[in-house]
């Protein structure tokens, strides 16, 4: 009987999610926490410090702000108290691609878009004692540059926040026999001219019993509707979960991949 409803659970996440494929940018991508391209609720632990390195494919990137080729990012992320999440992330620009743009110093060190990331915890999952309640999350991306003040309306009025998104997110996990699955839903919104989204956004993970091991191994497969694409990938952590790395089909054929350093500070 429990199989049976574990299969019948899984199918009808699976149906859910289809229903609204349409439909964000988001998390190892951006050097956050969270699946690969899409928000969550989910938060590290209080003092969690990482470091991370990400190969970007140029579909991943907005076009009319510099990007027509692949490249790479890096970036910090620190959280606090289980509830904020901050971090500050680099995109390499190509000076070479640029007319003028000659000096080695301005093509390696200057020329990189910055932006920062913010996601504050607003609901912890079961949290009051509701079982069934999910945990729910609001964050937000490249909010920094506009052009007359107008934040929400950057890289189509030439300004540059190319990475720019706001959003709300809710996820919820399920124990069940074949392993742990979490459900993630959301919204993400801005105006900007070649990577817009205003629509809901989801996603599904999976974390197989036979590919987790205690303080060795743990992995998670995932599917999700990025926004733009359909995505499938996964994260495999090693060490203690100190190192994450991660692998993902855009669109069932453009590779991204990154890795990631992780260390629970102590006070």
């Amino acid at each position: 009987m429990e199989s049976k409803t574990n299969a019948r659970l899984i199918a009808a996440i699976s149906i859910v999610l289809s229903l609204i494929c349409f439909i964000t940018r988001g998390q190892f991508f951006d050097c956050s926490s969270g699946l690969l391209q899409t928000p969550t609720a989910e938060m590290n632990p209080s003092g969690t410090f990482m470091v991370s390195s990400n190969y970007l494919n140029k579909h991943t990137l907005p076009t009319s702000s510099y990007w027509d080729y692949n490249t790479f990012n890096y970036g910090v992320n620190i959280t606090f108290w289980s509830r904020l999440e901050v971090g500050y992330v680099c995109t390499l620009i190509d000076g070479s691609k640029k007319q003028g743009e000659v000096s080695e110093w301005y093509r390696i060190m200057r020329n990189q878009d910055r932006h920062l990331t913010a996601k504050v915890l607003v609901l912890k999952e079961g949290e009051f004692g509701l079982k069934w309640m999910p945990a729910l999350a609001v964050g937000v991306s490249d909010p920094t540059t506009g052009v007359g003040g107008d934040y929400m309306d950057n890289v189509s009025s030439g300004g540059n926040s190319g990475f720019n998104r706001y959003y709300i997110a809710a996820t919820k996990h399920f124990k069940t026999s074949v392993g742990e699955i979490g459900a993630h839903l959301g919204y993400q919104y801005n105006r900007i001219a070649d990577v817009h989204y205003n629509a809901p956004c989801a996603a599904i993970d999976w974390m197989p019993i036979w590919l987790q091991k205690e303080n060795v191994v743990r992995t998670k497969l995932i599917s999700e509707f990025d926004g733009r694409t359909f995505n499938i990938g996964a994260i495999v952590s090693l060490w203690r979960d100190h190192f994450d790395a991660m692998i993902e089909l855009q669109a069932m054929k453009w590779v991204t991949a990154g890795i990631r350093y992780k260390l629970v500070l102590k006070s």
